[in-house]
């Protein structure tokens, strides 16, 4: 039987009777990919829709002009078949970059339909109509889904092998869709005007630079914040052990200080030692103490220069590590001669390591003198 008004009327029938069965299936994706894009952090929005019987009989009765399309129809039932957006969602990124991983993190929860490949996966922007067209700006990526079979649980066993179109776009990309769509597509079946061309174009390529525009605006947004967390330990009352030491260190510099991976666990004691003595248990004026520039300086020259005045003098034990809050407490020594006159000092021998090296370094400090 061809796709004539009959036909039309009767799969239009078809599918207003599962009308509720694609409405509960669109519920369900849309709710198991928001929680999926919150869990990655995803920056997205995610709607969805049943089709309406009326633009579903509009878009039958088009077809139906169609050979090809219209070929495709031998029984009312393959209304569900052909169709493929009767189940329709959208993801829509805040930026283009996270359209492809949207797009990976479908393939991983949902299920391929039956008789599909790759989940019929289709780039809009790379068909041959969007790719050679200038004037076209959509941008997305088409997809069919089903569910998996441990989402068919009690009330979802009748959604199995019924597929859901999934579109991932993003938001800008979307707008110039809709507003395109509804002129070209939904309006005035006559050609558009020039002005109206030229509009549509220019929120085009608004579209491209407007993308530029929110990366780099979540990205001022992540620095900000990271900026605020920062202040916030700054801010945070009196480190009162060695283990709130280390743990403030490591969120205020990081794996790696001017370089070098430090083990932050590593000859921590005496660093507490030196802190507590010099009463620099403050977070802020601790980190005033440990600046950017003095810890460079230290890695690169105060450090190497201290360790051959240790060989040279044969003061080999305890060994000096760089990587670890050995590199901290040179640099707390380094700051100035009235810091290192804070510590008692002792000859070599089983002091304790912090006041070995205040010894040591005040020896280092006046031999660089001579």
């Amino acid at each position: 039987m061809p796709l004539d008004t009959k036909m039309v009327t009767e799969c239009c029938e078809e599918y207003s009777n599962s009308h509720d069965r694609l409405t509960k299936l669109y519920l369900f994706v849309v709710a198991l990919l928001e929680g999926e894009l919150k869990k990655r952090n995803v920056m997205a929005r995610v709607a969805g829709r049943a089709k309406s019987v009326a633009s579903l009989r509009g878009k039958l009765t088009k077809w139906s002009h169609e050979k090809k399309k219209a070929a495709l129809f031998k029984a009312r039932s393959d209304v569900f078949n052909c169709v493929g957006d009767l189940a329709g969602v959208r993801v829509m990124t805040y930026t283009e970059h996270d359209r492809e991983l949207v797009y990976k993190l479908v393939k991983e929860i949902f299920a391929n339909p039956v008789g599909k490949t790759d989940f019929d996966t289709e780039r809009k922007e790379e068909s041959a109509r969007v790719k050679h067209d200038k004037s076209n700006f959509y941008r997305a990526t088409h997809m069919q889904v089903c569910l998996r079979p441990e989402h068919l649980t009690e009330g979802f066993l009748n959604l199995r092998g019924v597929h859901c179109e999934i579109q991932i776009t993003s938001m800008l990309a979307h707008v110039w869709n809709e507003i395109e769509h509804d002129m070209r597509y939904k309006g005035d079946s006559r050609s558009l005007s020039d002005d109206e061309v030229l509009m549509l174009d220019s929120l085009g390529l608004l579209t491209e630079s407007g993308d530029h525009i929110i990366s780099s605006l979540i990205n001022a947004n992540a620095r900000r914040v990271e900026a605020q967390r920062q202040q916030e330990i700054l801010s945070k009352g009196r480190i009162k052990d060695v283990r709130a030491l280390t743990e403030a260190l490591e969120d205020h510099f990081g794996p790696t200080v001017s370089g070098k991976t430090i083990n932050y666990r590593l000859n921590a004691d005496a660093l507490w030692d030196t802190v507590e003595a010099l009463k620099l248990t403050q977070p802020q004026e601790l980190f005033q103490f440990l600046s950017p520039a003095l810890l460079q300086d230290t890695v690169k020259k105060t450090m190497p220069a201290f360790v051959r005045h240790l060989k040279a003098t044969q003061q080999l034990r305890p060994k000096l590590v760089v990587e670890s809050c050995d590199l901290f407490l040179i640099a707390l020594l380094k700051r100035s001669h009235a810091t290192i006159a804070g510590l008692p000092k002792t000859n070599r021998g089983p002091a304790k390591r912090h006041l070995f090296f205040a010894g040591a370094f005040v020896d280092f400090e006046a031999s660089q003198e001579v």
